[in-house]
């Protein structure tokens, strides 16, 4: 399992040179308890100590992600450092905006940039 870890960090750090951003520390999510299939968190970034964490692993047979999951995975992440959530009132109450319209378009061109990488585009698969 070592070898997908290295894998995974190799990744990352490619990743972050493809998309200008220094400073990001890469962790593996550490599993706890049984076998899940309802594991629904792939990674989160926090924005202050500027650590992605990522889970590596499908949740019931425990295999490796696919690359492709991997790549759009730190890509999302990224783009919470590129564009960060902000607060906005909305109906009365105040809301964090994490994902909206112009962090989405930013995770696309996070992805597209990734996409032109000769090395990591052809980890993508056309639909």
């Amino acid at each position: 399992m070592q070898n997908h870890e290295d894998l995974a960090q190799i990744l990352f750090q490619k990743i972050c040179q493809i998309l200008k951003v220094k400073g990001l520390k890469l962790k593996i999510m550490a599993r706890k308890g049984s076998k899940s299939n309802k594991r629904y968190t792939l990674g989160y970034i926090n924005l202050q100590t500027k650590t992605v964490v990522l889970d590596i692993y499908t949740p019931k047979t425990m295999k490796p992600k696919s690359l492709n999951g991997l790549i759009r995975t730190v890509a999302h992440e990224v783009a919470h450092l590129q564009k960060p959530p902000y607060r906005q009132r909305y109906q009365g109450r105040w809301i964090a905006r994490q994902h909206y319209p112009e962090f989405y378009e930013q995770v696309d061109k996070n992805i597209e940039k990734i996409k032109k990488d000769p090395v990591l585009g052809m980890h993508f698969r056309d639909i």
